[in-house]
């Protein structure tokens, strides 16, 4: 019996031998095994920035031990496209640079092993070098980019914090001889990361304490702002950008006293969103921005709004040519302009877009309205809406107007600013071409009035422009020309018009009975001689209309032929 419990204990004590020689031993290769896979996802991460048409990896480095490794890597911009962008600068700025744009340097202490909870954490380092960094601007005390530690999950998902830093940026030898020196100070309060290879995602975000930027005619000062960025590229490939920056309180204080001009803004937000294709190229931008509480006051203006939106969009169809959609809306405004009146207004909207009508054909579009518009000395508050649109026109000269842009951009020399010359030349020669045939115009709907005095305007046409602007009878006479004119406004409008054109013009010199009388003959004047011709009618309600119409080669003045009227002119 005693043998028998000898024997089996030998043969616990084998397998409790072999359990801790195989725990040691996975122990030790587990390092080895962690180290290896985050090597490869390592490289595997550089490897989607490489799938990047506007980046490059260089001068890669990648050292492994046991339990920790060492790796190194440079970011910069491809050459034809740093190329393309110095260019633009350049012609925006009159700066010459030298050398490359940007140039970023990032290094990284890794740590693997079996007990971190996490398949590697990191500790990272980047700074920034090239033009941008050197001549433009540049570190007041040579500070790094950024710091940041981060883990790599089993997930093989990363993430990380950025560490907080205290920033200066002052300006670089080509903004202080151009004579724009300044300096940018701010603390910068730590943030987040996360980065997902699996799906291609990076997701980051940053918030900023207060701030200041001096430059030699206004100090600002930033109360904070929060920003995030996320970035996505499937397969490698980028797809989509999104920025967005929230922003507290800023004030801009003057530092001319002779022309001492402040302003603040309680807050305001910005959010844009960059598309790319299957091929990573830049396809579709959209923005938005939204400001709450400007102020801005100097000597001879003052200038406030309760709030501005401000939303674009813009697409690329075909190689190069842009669509898009710009709308402006501002509430609460209000101007004072010295030795002009004041004005106030409720609301004030524009937007202007360029939109494809077909696949051969697009358009011009605008809108400008406004609301409770008033303007000092005015009793009555005034209000209009306006709506056009031009199309009909061809794309194939738009198409060309925009290779011409790029082919202009790429030929600029600050040197030889001549080179771009016969770009130019063409430009206006497509640019002629663009409105030389057929198009379509119309305004619709355009309203107007002034306190409860009001008019109406519509007008759809489908003709050759240039028929019209010659008012070349047998031309414009064209069976396949159209026009449709219809205007209808009150007579009280009439006489509100010409009362304020009249007190303007008098500087407030004239008043009372006066100005009515003098309203009223001005309105009489003018509008007799068209009633008479029948250009004009007389409408029941004390109001006057006007239709044109131009159709199947007939001219008809409100309903009678109306040819006389182009040997007017």
């Amino acid at each position: 019996m005693g043998k028998g419990q000898n024997q089996r204990g030998s043969g616990l004590n084998k397998s409790v031998a072999v359990t801790v020689g195989v725990a040691i031993i996975a122990g030790l290769g587990a390092p080895y095994w962690m180290g290896h896979q985050i090597e490869r996802q390592y490289t595997g991460y550089l490897q989607q920035w490489e799938n990047f048409d506007y980046i490059r990896v260089e001068n890669l480095t990648y050292t492994r031990d046991w339990f920790q490794a060492q790796a190194s890597y440079e970011l910069t911009l491809e050459p034809e496209f740093a190329q393309a962008y110095q260019r633009f600068l350049t012609s925006q700025t009159a700066l010459e640079f030298e050398g490359e744009p940007l140039r970023i340097v990032v290094n990284d202490r890794i740590s693997h092993g079996p007990f971190m909870g996490a398949l590697a954490s990191l500790e990272g380092r980047a700074e920034a070098s090239g033009w941008l960094f050197e001549q433009l601007v540049k570190w007041e005390e040579g500070a790094a980019l950024s710091h940041y530690d981060a883990h790599v999950g089993f997930d093989r998902v990363v993430r990380g914090e950025w560490a907080p830093m205290e920033m200066a940026l002052v300006a670089g030898p080509l903004l202080t001889d151009a004579g724009l020196d300044m300096r940018y100070a701010a603390e910068y309060l730590g943030g987040d990361f996360r980065f997902d290879p699996g799906s291609g995602e990076y997701r980051s975000t940053g918030r900023l304490g207060q701030a200041r930027l001096e430059e030699p005619t206004a100090i600002h000062t930033f109360e904070g702002s929060t920003s995030s960025v996320v970035a996505a590229f499937p397969q490698g490939v980028l797809r989509e950008i999104t920025f967005r920056s929230d922003d507290a309180p800023m004030l801009a204080e003057s530092r001319d006293f002779d022309q001492a001009s402040d302003s603040r803004i309680e807050g305001q937000s910005v959010v844009i969103k960059l598309l790319f294709d299957e091929q990573g190229r830049f396809e579709h931008v959209t923005t938005h921005f939204e400001m709450q509480g400007f102020e801005s006051e100097a000597p001879n203006l003052y200038l406030a709004m309760a709030g501005l939106d401000a939303d674009f969009a813009a697409s690329r169809q075909g190689q190069s040519s842009w669509y898009g959609q710009l709308d402006l809306a501002l509430d609460g405004v209000s101007l004072r302009e010295q030795g002009l009146p004041g004005l106030t207004a409720q609301s004030v909207s524009y937007g202007l877009g360029v939109e494809p009508e077909s696949e051969t054909q697009f358009q011009l579009t605008q809108l400008a309205a406004t609301r409770d518009l008033r303007i000092q000395g005015m009793d009555e508050p005034i209000a209009f809406h306006f709506e056009s649109s031009y199309g009909q026109l061809p794309r194939t000269e738009y198409d060309t107007l925009w290779s011409l842009i790029n082919d202009a951009i790429d030929r600029f020399q600050l040197d030889d600013p001549e080179a771009v010359l016969p770009v130019f030349e063409r430009m206006e020669n497509a640019g002629e071409a663009l409105v030389a045939g057929r198009s379509a115009f119309t305004l619709k709907p355009v309203t107007f009035s002034i306190g409860d005095a009001d008019a109406a305007m519509t007008l759809e046409a489908d003709l050759d422009l240039e028929s019209f602007s010659a008012l070349d009878q047998r031309r414009l006479l064209a069976p396949e020309n159209r026009l449709d004119l219809s205007v209808n406004a009150s007579a009280l409008l009439l006489h509100k018009v010409a009362r304020e054109s009249l007190r303007q013009q008098y500087g407030g010199m004239i008043s009372g009975n006066e100005l009515e009388a003098m309203a009223k003959e001005t309105v009489a004047e003018g509008l007799q001689p068209m009633l008479d011709l029948g250009v004009v009618r007389r409408e029941d309600g004390d109001r006057y209309s006007l239709n044109l119409q131009l159709q199947d080669g007939r001219l008809l003045m409100n309903g009678e032929p109306g040819e006389w009227l182009l040997g007017q002119f």
